[in-house]
């Protein structure tokens, strides 16, 4: 089955960690068909020399779309996607690492179960190198338990999903609408317009998180709280949340944006990446890591 990757970069990127994110990309033990590359605005010179570099060794593997200005992640998905030649596409960010297999298990799942749209799997957070966390960001397989997760939190991984383009096309593809919650906002709408979703239970990404107080700071404040209700609002007005569920949103989501992100945490570490506990559905890591 022939199928592209679908990866944004902009300026702000690691030089460092795009170099390990397309490795593990070209480094599979099933080579994606092509790598649609959208450049998000203008580069830093290192990012773009590493572009060079890959298109240098690996040629006709990449297909760069380069865009103007930085217009954001849904806007940049959704013109690449627009651009991507084949039937299933797989999405990547820029500083995560596939396993090796990744790819030949996810193809080998999707052809023997045509009927699913959009394909996950769990991933394994590190900090510095994959392994140093033995943490892992678990999502039910499918079905109601899925349903009754997506409530709270996206119904799969994003970075680690193969998905029908057309499925996705026919949803009104990716959008920066709702800023910060493009990949949910249309997950949600999938999910309401009866599309099968499933996540295959193994981890198949490195998901890069470092030492989780970034991520925090980046999901706190006032900013990312409005963007927050919008997608609320959204959700409800499709009919994915009800008004009790939105209500349990705005009560518990508040206070957790504006708790200092040290705290949060600690929280996080002392609850949460338990061995034992990896796969327990925790309300709390619900709301700090939506």
């Amino acid at each position: 089955m022939k199928f592209s990757v679908l990866i944004s970069v902009y300026y702000k990127e690691n030089a460092v960690f795009f170099t390990q994110a397309l490795l593990s990309l070209v480094q599979q033990t099933l080579i994606p068909t092509e790598i649609v590359l959208v450049k998000d605005g203008p580069l830093t010179k290192e990012l773009d020399n590493v572009i060079e570099d890959f298109l240098i060794k690996y040629p006709g593997l990449f297909q760069i779309i380069s865009i103007e200005k930085n217009m954001g992640l849904g806007n940049a998905l959704k013109i690449g996607l627009e651009h991507c030649k084949y039937d299933w596409v797989a999405r990547m960010d820029t500083d995560d690492i596939c396993l090796k297999d990744r790819f030949e298990k996810q193809i080998a799942f999707l052809e023997q179960n045509p009927h699913i749209d959009v394909l996950g799997s769990n991933m394994e957070e590190f900090n510095k190198e994959p392994g140093d966390l033995k943490s892992y960001r678990v999502i039910p397989q499918n079905g109601r338990k899925l349903l009754a997760y997506s409530k709270f939190r996206s119904p799969v991984n994003h970075p680690t999903i193969v998905f029908k383009k057309q499925a996705v096309l026919s949803n009104g593809n990716y959008n920066g609408n709702i800023l910060l919650f493009e990949d949910y906002t249309l997950f949600v709408k999938m999910l309401k317009n009866n599309c099968q979703f499933y996540n295959l239970q193994e981890p198949l990404l490195y998901f890069r998180v470092g030492n989780g107080v970034d991520i925090i700071k980046r999901r706190s404040g006032f900013r990312y709280l409005r963007n927050e209700l919008k997608f609320l609002n959204f959700a409800h007005k499709i009919g994915h949340l009800s008004s009790a569920e939105k209500t349990i949103h705005l009560l518990t989501r508040i206070p957790l944006r504006f708790m200092p992100p040290k705290f949060v945490r600690f929280i996080y570490n002392t609850f949460l990446r338990k061995q034992k506990n990896r796969k327990v559905l925790s309300y709390f890591m619900i709301f700090i890591n939506s």
